[in-house]
Parts: structure tokens; C-alpha cells; sequence
């Protein structure tokens, strides 16, 4: 859960790393098709990108069919956070 410096929330992410501020957003079919729905993403991730938070969307498609792609770019975000990872 994302909350603001007051404490307000702000978002529930998918999945996400609070100390690092990098997260994890699933877009399923009504983020496309759904009109209100898509414009409260954009307001939503603006938020949250002006709180520091580096969110990182997934779609079905990419999930299942490319999922190193979606680790590559956890990682990446992540290491750009500062975590390191032993290889």
C-alpha cells in the first residue's frame, strides 16, 4: 500500500518494493477498453511517479509470453534503486 507523506492512501500496488519505491502493475483488459478506468491509471501512476515511485506496467501478453522481459525490467529498476544482486 502507497501512502503519501500525510499518511493518505494512494494506491495498492500489484506487487512492489516499499524501500526502493519501485512497483508492480498488472494492466488487465478494462485498463484498455474502459475509458474511466484508463483515465484514473494515468492520474493514478502520476501520482505516484511524483511520490518517487517507479511503476512498472504488465500486460497479459507480456507476462505470459515474454515474463524475462518483465524480470529484466524489475531488475533494472531495482539496481537503478540501488539493490544489488549476486550473479
Amino acid at each position: 500500500m502507497v501512502r503519501d507523506k500525510s499518511g493518505n492512501f494512494i494506491a495498492r500496488l500489484d506487487m512492489g518494493w516499499r524501500h526502493w519505491q519501485v512497483g508492480v502493475e498488472y494492466d488487465g483488459a478494462q485498463h484498455y477498453t474502459d475509458p474511466a478506468q484508463r483515465a484514473k491509471d494515468i492520474d493514478r501512476l502520476a501520482i505516484l511517479e511524483s511520490l518517487g515511485w517507479q511503476v512498472i506496467r504488465v500486460s497479459a501478453s507480456l507476462l505470459y509470453r515474454r515474463p524475462q522481459i518483465v524480470l529484466g525490467r524489475i531488475r533494472s529498476a531495482l539496481s537503478d534503486r540501488g539493490v544489488r544482486f549476486d550473479t
